[in-house]
């Protein structure tokens, strides 16, 4: 889903006139053409590469 704001604006103000009473009602809300993720990288490569990238955002604090 490219526009999620949207999506999400959309599914706030049906939740508030009353077009879906819960969320439990927007189970099938934009399913068409759904792709689910599934990782295969381990979950310890994973992990090391994500520590490098938060250290490469602390670096990059203060550049301006």
């Amino acid at each position: 889903m490219r526009e999620t704001t949207a999506l999400g604006a959309a599914i706030a103000a049906g939740l508030a006139v009353g077009v879906w009473k819960s969320f439990d009602d927007l189970a099938t809300v934009n399913t068409e053409g759904k792709t689910v993720f599934d990782p295969k990288m381990q979950k310890q490569d994973s992990q090391k590469m994500f520590a490098r990238w938060q250290k490469a955002v602390e670096m990059t604090k203060g550049w301006l």
